[in-house]
């Protein structure tokens, strides 16, 4: 049967008069994500809902290294992604290139986060916290729950492991040494900060059993009874906990966060920043704790009765954890990393 063509319909439609119907094509936005388990709970909790309520459409991206992946679109031109995943460590390096749109005020909303988290450039949606565990047989109800008590090795005598990395354990050092939560970073700033760190994690390095250096390793030296106190995130310090007998505490944790950013060169940036405000709403943060044991960073995800009770103990941000902690904070890390890692190592190998 004979068709007339398309072009042939519309041109006797145009020279008619008659109207047609404007087709409205949805905007697409690409979003670069952690892959597996992680990027499944962030698409099944913030971004598919948020695009469905907003009308995007979504090409999803994983990568192993986003900041290499950012780096290479921005420094060639070709920016073909409008909203990126990052650490809050790997969005300070970004920032710290140029690589990032500053966040607009006016679509985000900085005052769901508390202030210490706060970003001009990457927005934090979840946390994580570097905790203080401890063996159960060892200590029974008399654990450490400071990290004064973790350094006072009369009192608590016992095989201590910390990570053999600088990042987190000097904050602790100086919370052991009496630094208050809010004033840890002034003091790493100050003249003789540094030093006064490094001190004090020499005074413990004699009771200290292992530096690790994987994150399996810190849960199954305590789960297998190696050590008796050790350094840990609090995901590889739950796990310790259903393996073996252990458990853990907030209190004095160092919270680092994940982040939401804007490549610099977006072709869409203003949607871009709405996608993240509509990821980020105490409603989709609250649900993500569903899949995984991370941290809200919207404060009014804790008000917003989706959380069951017996998941609150296990988050970093929630109320009863977090009034002790210290949030990590990445551009000093950026700005001062080197030398403190350099140090770090010195006092190791001593």
């Amino acid at each position: 049967m004979f068709r007339k063509p398309l072009t042939s319909t519309l041109s006797l439609a145009l020279i008619a008069g008659v109207s047609l119907p404007t087709l409205v094509t949805a905007q697409t936005l690409t979003i670069t994500a952690a892959g597996g388990d992680y990027g499944t709970a962030l698409k099944e909790a913030m971004w598919g809902p948020a695009a469905d309520e907003l009308g995007f459409e979504i090409r999803e991206e994983s990568q192993s290294d986003s900041l290499a992946a950012l780096r290479m679109q921005v420094m060639s031109g070709t920016v073909t992604t409008d909203v990126i995943h990052l650490g809050s460590a790997e969005a300070a390096q970004a920032a710290a290139l140029d690589l990032l749109e500053p966040l607009d005020t006016s679509i985000v909303d900085m005052e769901s986060l508390p202030e210490g988290a706060r970003n001009d450039y990457c927005f934090p949606f979840d946390s994580y916290g570097t905790v203080m565990a401890w063996n159960t047989e060892t200590f029974g109800e008399n654990a450490p729950k400071t990290w004064a008590e973790f350094w006072d090795t009369e009192a608590f005598p016992g095989r201590r492991a910390l990570r053999a990395n600088a990042q987190d354990s000097l904050e602790i050092a100086l919370l052991s040494d009496g630094v208050a939560p809010d004033e840890v970073y002034d003091v790493l700033s100050s003249e003789g900060g540094l030093d006064r760190a490094i001190a004090r994690l020499a005074e413990l390095k004699p009771d200290v059993a292992i530096w690790w250096t994987s994150g399996a390793q810190s849960t199954q030296i305590l789960a297998d009874g190696e050590v008796d106190l050790v350094v840990a995130w609090n995901g590889r310090a739950a796990a310790a906990k259903e393996q073996g007998p252990a458990d853990y505490t907030f209190k004095g944790s160092i919270v680092g966060t994940d982040c939401l950013a804007v490549p610099a060169g977006s072709e869409n940036v203003e949607d871009a920043m709405r996608l993240i405000a509509g990821m980020t709403t105490a409603e989709r943060e609250a649900k993500l704790t569903d899949y995984i044991l991370y941290g809200p960073m919207n404060e009014g995800a804790y008000e917003t009765g989706l959380i069951p009770e017996d998941r609150l103990p296990l988050l970093a941000t929630a109320p009863e954890n977090a009034g002790t902690s210290v949030y990590s904070d990445p551009s000093w890390w950026v700005e001062n990393g080197e030398a403190a890692q350099i140090a770090f190592d010195e006092m190791i190998n001593r």
